[in-house]
């Protein structure tokens, strides 16, 4: 059992300084090392979700704090209407990986960010003001971003004109894909295009939901939308900030499923823990916006953040990693079915490539609030950090992408000796 001496004093002495905008785990992690953090107390996790899904090579990787350091000795911020060599490259490097007519992108620094300069060209493109977006989607917590996340109903003020599409009541993996749950929200899809069609500017979605449960959405669903978008003229944005970048064993989700977006942002992964977003438009959106609507960030084409995405293109490419990336995560997924299969308490593993998840069964608790939180601080006591959403139905795994079997091996010995703490 990890023993949190320091931590706790530490904490009690200089937390009334914090602001407190979440729950904050109690280890005060000093260091990290591949996918190993180490806390003030001399205690080591496995960190399943590689910081916040970003550190893909794990914690202090050399070769990209080389990159970082060769890079800072250059130049590694700009103003606004300055460029640097690095930053046509990466947005070559960029062009490069999505192909076909997504190749003009701008960087940025944070997944809100890029979801809300995507919706705000969309708006100028269609001069429409209603965005679409599933009603437990996670886009960003800034004012356009929060107002298509979870249905909006966070976002303060409310942002008018946003529009959710329900998603399943109940996320279980079967019963998404079931034909008659399918269709059910495909009817809901098109009875929303015809009711507000002609109003909407765009859509919003992440094929592969992340906060709202971890789930994959069907193909012919992710075709209608294409489909219905061209019919009336509305954006199609995909919100890969979790899934792209190779996690889900392509470069981006949409390269496997046949449907190509108008604008794809990212985030998370392309910076290695650095704050670095994007967002690539098809020629068709960039030519008719280009030079008329300007988008001024303080972080807009920093050189340092282009060379940190140049790297990670390259790091991927050269390791083979897409490749990789699916071969591990059906060990992952294996692991966490292996889990669930031996004991009630947890259900549904899933997964594509190295972003997967298990539910807590909250069909046979009467908390499972309590019960998930006890879980998490099982885990961690086994030398394990994890993290609940849904608020703690569902248990998210996202690690490093040089994650080893054997630490996969450590995930489900620290599982399954957690289940038997809770008893």
């Amino acid at each position: 059992m990890n023993k949190l001496v320091k931590s706790k004093e530490l904490m009690a002495a200089k937390r009334k300084y914090l602001f407190e905008a979440t729950h904050y785990a109690e280890p005060l992690l000093e260091r990290g090392e591949g996918s190993m953090v180490y806390d003030i107390d001399g205690n080591n996790y496995l960190d399943l979700n590689a910081g916040q899904f970003c550190l893909i090579f794990g914690h202090n990787y050399e070769p990209f704090n080389q990159v970082v350091r060769n890079q800072l000795a250059k130049i590694c911020h700009t103003n606004t209407g300055t460029l640097t060599p690095e930053i046509l490259k990466a947005a070559e490097d960029m062009a490069g990986i999505h192909g076909g007519d997504l190749h003009k992108t701008i960087f940025l620094s944070t997944g809100s960010e890029a979801n809300e300069c995507a919706l705000r060209f969309a708006k100028a493109y269609t001069k429409r003001n209603g965005v679409l977006a599933f009603d437990r989607a996670y886009h960003g917590l800034t004012l356009a971003s929060q107002g298509s996340t979870m249905g909006g109903q966070y976002a303060l003020p409310i942002v008018p004109q946003t529009f959710s599409v329900k998603t399943p009541d109940k996320y279980h993996l079967d019963q998404l894909t079931a034909e008659e749950d399918l269709s059910r929200c495909m009817e809901d899809l098109e009875s929303k295009f015809h009711q507000y069609g002609d109003t909407i500017a765009a859509v919003i979605m992440e094929p592969v939901i992340g906060a709202g449960g971890m789930l994959p959405i069907p193909k012919e669903y992710l075709k209608l939308v294409r489909e219905l978008c061209s019919r009336y003229g509305v954006l199609l944005i995909f919100d890969e900030c979790q899934c792209g970048f190779g996690r889900c064993g392509n470069w981006f989700v949409y390269q496997d499923i046949d449907v190509v977006p108008d604008m794809v942002t990212s985030a998370k992964a392309m910076g290695m823990g650095f704050a670095v977003s994007a967002v690539t438009f098809s020629e068709k959106v960039a030519e008719k916006l280009e030079h008329g609507l300007t988008h001024f960030s303080s972080h807009q084409n920093d050189p340092l953040a282009a060379a940190i995405v140049s790297f990670v293109i390259e790091e991927i490419r050269e390791k083979d990693l897409l490749k990789s990336n699916a071969v591990k995560g059906k060990q992952l997924l294996s692991a966490i079915e292996e889990v669930c299969g031996a004991t009630q308490l947890l259900e549904n593993p899933r997964g594509v490539g190295l972003m997967c998840a298990f539910d807590i069964n909250d069909r046979i608790l009467t908390d499972y609030r309590n019960e998930s939180a006890r879980f998490l601080s099982a885990m961690q006591e086994n030398g394990v950090l994890l993290q609940a959403v849904r608020q703690g139905r569902t248990f998210r795994l996202l690690p490093s992408y040089y994650i080893t079997e054997q630490e996969i091996e450590k995930l489900k010995s620290a599982c399954m000796e957690s289940v038997k703490a809770l008893g």
